[in-house]
């Protein structure tokens, strides 16, 4: 690949993640679910204790889990974007994010949000001309929970 067919692959991978954060933020669930390759894995161990999931429905059947009944605002930041090929790559992100659960709706006993601090960890392969995420690390460095108002 030349420096511009780099550079636009770069770009529309930044793109991808822009959309991951609005869609997942809006709860576009079909936006959300063209983002990821049909055997797209996603490892969110530190925050579920369970093992990373692999397909489509499967991720998404785990994030409105999480996220359904909350107000969320993920932003991602710094991104380290390296083409591995002309149609795959990886990228590690800074990331923040803020989930507000409604009233009784957390999954975590006793917090009413949380605001988290870490990175995501990306794969990334293009298909029919088209980035998508085919695999999806988050790690936290640190998660500040905000218990029930009594």
């Amino acid at each position: 690949m030349d420096a511009l067919q780099t550079l636009l692959a770069i770009e529309d991978i930044r793109a991808v993640k822009a959309r991951y954060c609005r869609c997942l933020d809006t709860k576009d669930w079909d936006g959300f679910a063209r983002l990821f390759t049909d055997d797209a894995v996603m490892d969110v161990r530190e925050d579920t204790g369970n093992p990373p999931i692999s397909g489509i429905p499967a991720i998404i059947a785990q994030v409105r889990f999480a996220v359904d009944h909350a107000a969320t605002s993920h932003q991602v930041h710094t991104p380290e974007i390296a083409l591995d090929s002309p149609d795959t790559a990886h990228a590690v992100w800074a990331m923040q994010d803020r989930v507000v659960w409604q009233q009784g709706q957390s999954p975590v006993s006793g917090i009413a949000s949380i605001t988290g601090y870490g990175q995501y960890h990306e794969s990334y392969r293009r298909e029919g001309g088209v980035w998508k995420i085919a695999a999806l690390r988050l790690s936290r460095f640190h998660v500040d929970m905000h218990p029930q108002p009594h």
